[in-house]
């Protein structure tokens, strides 16, 4: 092979990663725009924890949407609220489905999601979004509510889901103060 052959190889080979990470970097999510959960009613994601590579390379594209290309502070911010609805579906996903092997994880990523949107408002003294954030909240809480009753009140289990339950209520009455 020619040095000019392996150089237009090389071009293709960076235009194929660049038009798949393009690709991967914005599919639409399975996830309703502003769907109000009920009790169990939370969109469901098309990958969850239990996916792998594919669950990985969801995050990876989450991290960098959230710090390269969410550039104005409205934008990361409605991607937080974004994140925090995928990971309660993630959440309510891993305990309807019995995956223990990610509950843990996906309680403890839910609650930081949440904890980082609600720090991320105040810190950048966001005070238009402290009420629909609070409503997006409260709307969590029967369902995270709910998803301890998938467990006897004395497990671990219970204990990791009611913490979610109860660091959803601070992180309510922070914004609300």
């Amino acid at each position: 092979m020619s040095c000019d052959s392996l150089y237009i190889v090389r071009i293709l080979n960076i235009l194929v990663f660049a038009v798949f990470s393009f690709v991967l970097l914005f599919a639409p999510v399975a996830f309703a725009a502003d769907a109000s959960p009920s009790a169990m009613e939370v969109p469901l994601e098309k990958i969850n924890p239990d996916g792998g590579f594919s669950y990985l390379t969801k995050r990876l594209e989450e991290k960098v949407k959230l710090f390269l290309f969410s550039v104005s502070t409205s934008s990361k911010e409605n991607f937080y609220k974004e994140l925090a609805k995928r990971r309660l579906a993630e959440l309510k996903y891993v305990i309807e489905s019995d995956k223990k092997g990610n509950f843990e994880v996906a309680t403890i990523r839910y609650s930081s999601t949440v904890g980082e949107w609600t720090e991320f408002i105040l810190d950048e003294k966001l005070d238009k979004s402290k009420e629909p954030a609070v409503e997006v909240l409260t709307k969590h809480l029967p369902v995270v509510e709910k998803l301890m009753t998938k467990y006897d009140g004395t497990t671990a289990e219970w204990r990791f889901v009611k913490q979610d339950f109860d660091y959803i209520n601070i992180y309510i009455s922070k914004l609300q103060n």
